[in-house]
């Protein structure tokens, strides 16, 4: 039983990526809310495999809203909020904030620490609706190995692969991967 169950959410980490993917390509639907009902339901149905059926494991059900909340809050395009913030701290940090060449490109996103940045901070804030599935299965500490994972994966995904054809199913990926919680 556990060879199905890792062979399930091993497709549902493929088809989540691909769904972030048509999500970034003005698809919403797919990445908001396709992605957390796909991921919610995969779990239920991991967790009633294991255990049998039960009312509590209906709470997993929670994961949609609140990631699909996550999502619309915390987006790391360069007009989203978390983007300007890191824009004004690194610009004050380094003096630039009042250059307007330099404030012109870190608006544009050619700025890659304060990409790198929005995108861990935007990492961090995806993987805390996974708390309801650390919560339903106990496990505390995967669920901070995932999120330290998702907050530094975001970040270096976006430093090391530029080509959004590639990090955006591997940013889809890293965030399905809250099914090992």
């Amino acid at each position: 039983m556990l060879y199905q169950v890792l062979f399930i959410n091993i497709i549902c980490i493929c088809l989540a990526a691909y769904f972030w993917r048509l999500g970034g390509d003005g698809h919403d639907l797919y990445r908001n809310p396709g992605v957390p009902i796909l991921l919610a339901t995969v779990r239920y149905g991991t967790l009633c495999l294991f255990t049998g059926l039960s009312w509590y494991y209906l709470l997993v059900l929670l994961y949609i809203p609140a990631l699909w909340g996550m999502i619309q809050a915390f987006s790391y395009g360069v007009s989203a909020p978390p983007h300007k913030v890191w824009v004004w701290i690194i610009g004050k940090l380094n003096g630039q904030y009042d250059n307007p060449a330099w404030k012109g490109m870190a608006d544009n996103g050619q700025i890659p620490g304060i990409e790198v940045c929005t995108r861990s901070t935007c990492g961090f804030f995806w993987s805390i609706p996974a708390v309801i599935f650390a919560f339903l299965s106990g496990a505390w500490i995967l669920f901070s190995i995932y999120s330290l994972f998702l907050t530094i994966a975001c970040g270096l995904i976006y430093y090391f692969i530029p080509d959004v054809e590639i990090n955006e199913p591997a940013v889809g990926a890293c965030v399905s991967t809250s099914l090992i919680i």
